[in-house]
């Protein structure tokens, strides 16, 4: 199997899992799915270097997407 093949199907795995366990355990919460979302993603780029020709539209969503949970909760936190 080739690096882009082994990468495709490692990230559908880990988001198939997510998806999976989550559902498992009965959460309900969009921020926690988005964020394991995330951080699958960010772990397979990691670990198979996939080339690109374009930028990376999607890690630029899913981080921007993070950031804005993060900050979002952060300010629930502080403003409680």
């Amino acid at each position: 199997m080739d690096k882009h093949k082994a990468y495709v199907v490692s990230l559908a795995s880990l988001l198939f899992s997510t998806v999976v366990g989550l559902a498992a355990l009965k959460e309900a919460r969009l921020d926690v799915y988005v964020s394991l979302f995330t951080v699958s993603y960010f772990v397979t780029l990691t670990v198979f270097h996939p080339r690109r020709r374009v930028p990376d539209v999607v890690g630029v969503a899913l981080f921007i997407a993070f950031s804005l949970i993060v900050a979002f909760k952060v300010a629930d936190i502080l403003l409680w």
